[in-house]
């Protein structure tokens, strides 16, 4: 065994230093998309909570303030937001019906809960104000013509031969065979202006029949081929005594509707205004004179 040498103390001995523990790695990789999914379902389900919470709020903020009767009056005014119909559907006097009627749509709770049932059909259903305005809008670009139009062509006699009636080829031939089934003589068969009758030509400027006016006739359109516009006019079909009907919604009424919503009735009923005053503060003398120069074309001189 070996000694250390005389006069020298041992050399101490090393001890381990501790390892320090290592940090956790970073998630990368599934582990990473693992924690944004994560965080994206907890905010939907956050967001689904605040939009179950607002419904709820919505759906019983004003239903406790009304009345069974009052909550029937709301439901039938939503079918055709018609008051006094509503009322008389609702059970009130039908004597008294139209006052109640304009009196409930005045009350608040009233208005609040038909304003807030409409907007709850309005999610439902995802009809909003702007959905129905481009709808009427359409509806008064289009052009009637798409649906129905009157076509002018020739009359019988603008091509036929000496301007007699003409025929086309099938009606010239059930017109000899008719002739011949009566019994009469075939050679005795008048064909008066021929045959080529065709309707899409245009009328003759010198047809003594027709004086170049031509024929007009109507022309029903496909409505399977209409643009949305035309689709938008059109209000459907039926049979009646004279053929097919094509029936379009009032773009008068449509028009009215527009104006409304653009408030072009009340710019014209400012500027109408305007000059009711400009005039009244006029003179009699001037207004006398004003008269005097719109009659006579300007100023005399």
């Amino acid at each position: 065994m070996a000694t250390s040498p005389a006069g020298k103390r041992p050399a101490p001995k090393k001890t381990a230093t501790p390892k320090k523990p290592t940090a956790p790695k970073k998630a990368v990789g599934i582990s990473a998309s693992k924690a944004k999914a994560a965080a994206k379902t907890k905010a939907a389900t956050k967001a689904l909570a605040r939009t179950a919470t607002k419904k709820i709020a919505i759906s019983g903020r004003h239903a406790g303030d009304l009345t069974d009767l009052q909550s029937r009056f709301v439901d039938e005014y939503l079918i055709d937001l018609n008051a006094t119909k509503a009322a008389i559907r609702a059970g009130y006097s039908e004597k008294t019906a139209a006052v109640i009627g304009s009196e409930n749509l005045i009350k608040p709770n009233i208005a609040a809960e038909i304003q807030l049932r409409k907007q709850e059909r309005q999610q439902r259903t995802e009809i909003t104000a702007d959905v129905v305005l481009r709808e009427v809008w359409q509806m008064f670009r289009a052009d009637a013509r798409e649906l129905v139009e009157v076509r002018v062509g020739c009359c019988r006699h603008c091509y036929g031969e000496g301007h007699k009636r003409q025929r086309t080829v099938a009606e010239m031939n059930a017109a000899r065979e008719k002739w011949i089934d009566s019994g009469k003589v075939p050679l005795d068969f008048d064909e008066e202006g021929g045959i080529g009758f065709n309707p899409l030509l245009p009328p003759h400027p010198t047809c003594p029949e027709c004086g170049g006016d031509g024929y007009s006739r109507v022309v029903l359109h496909d409505t399977r081929k209409l643009s949305p516009e035309a689709a938008s006019l059109y209000a459907g079909a039926k049979h009646g005594k004279n053929g097919i009907e094509i029936q379009m919604h009032d773009k008068v009424g449509i028009a009215e509707k527009l104006f409304k919503h653009l408030g072009l009735y009340e710019a014209h009923n400012k500027q109408r205004n305007a000059a009711q005053e400009a005039l009244a503060g006029l003179a009699t003398s001037e207004l006398l004179a004003l008269q005097a120069r719109l009659l006579g074309g300007g100023e005399g001189g």
